[in-house]
């Protein structure tokens, strides 16, 4: 499962920074893209996932991942790879 540090409780950091860069009623199954969001908000999402999970991931990387889940596994990948 997630190895990513939570910000607290039950809290899904991942979940709530896509929340907070898409609006509360983006599709965490749809793509980043998908769901309207760009290359500033992206470069926005992975500031705000360095700062909540302390796992670095290029804001390419964000526009070329699949939902919520997919960017999950990239902070995985990334965090294991550091």
């Amino acid at each position: 499962m997630s190895e990513h540090p939570r910000s607290g409780g039950d809290a899904d950091p991942v979940l709530e920074t896509w929340n907070e860069a898409l609006g509360a009623g983006a599709d965490p199954e749809l793509s980043f893209l998908e769901n309207g969001g760009d290359s500033f908000l992206a470069v926005k999402l992975s500031t705000a996932l360095f700062q909540a999970t302390g796992v670095e991931i290029d804001f390419i990387d964000i526009l070329e991942t699949d939902g919520v889940d997919g960017l999950r596994r990239l902070l995985d990948t990334k965090a294991e790879a550091s």
